[in-house]
């Protein structure tokens, strides 16, 4: 299974380094899992991009339309009271930004239920790293 940041997911909707390899992942990847927190992460990032000029405004709804319907398909982790524990000790060892051990944690817990490997898709480098240290399979798509 395969478990997606939103620091990786954002190459699926746009065009930045590691795009292909996002897209090859999730096109040849039958169960696509993230945290609930990704879906306005997602927006955030698309609506602050357009804000910047980054992208132009067909750009920002191609990409919140694009992404509205892969959300159909991925399995939702839900920010669970059950969570808190995982965070707590993540926290305790790694140095993360809230939303990182929210990611982190849901990809622990879902391992914990599906009893089975996990990879996780990131290209935040400390991110990586904890999720690597946790046991976790790592992907970054900017990488070969």
């Amino acid at each position: 299974m395969i478990y997606f940041d939103s620091s990786a997911l954002v190459k699926r909707y746009l065009e930045e380094d590691g795009s292909g390899r996002v897209n090859s992942i999730m096109n040849n990847t039958i169960t696509i899992a993230t945290s609930k927190l990704t879906y306005p992460e997602m927006l955030s990032v698309f609506t602050r991009k357009y804000k910047n000029k980054d992208i132009t405004k067909k750009e920002l709804h191609q990409a919140i339309n694009e992404f509205e319907i892969d959300w159909n398909y991925f399995l939702v982790v839900e920010f669970k009271d059950e969570l808190f524990s995982i965070i707590k000790k993540i926290l305790e060892k790694h140095s993360l930004k809230g939303a990182d051990s929210v990611h982190l944690s849901s990809a622990l817990w879902l391992r914990n239920i599906v009893k089975e490997d996990i990879t996780f898709v990131a290209s935040d480098i400390n991110l990586l790293k904890a999720v690597k240290f946790e046991g976790l399979q790592i992907t970054n798509p900017q990488k070969i």
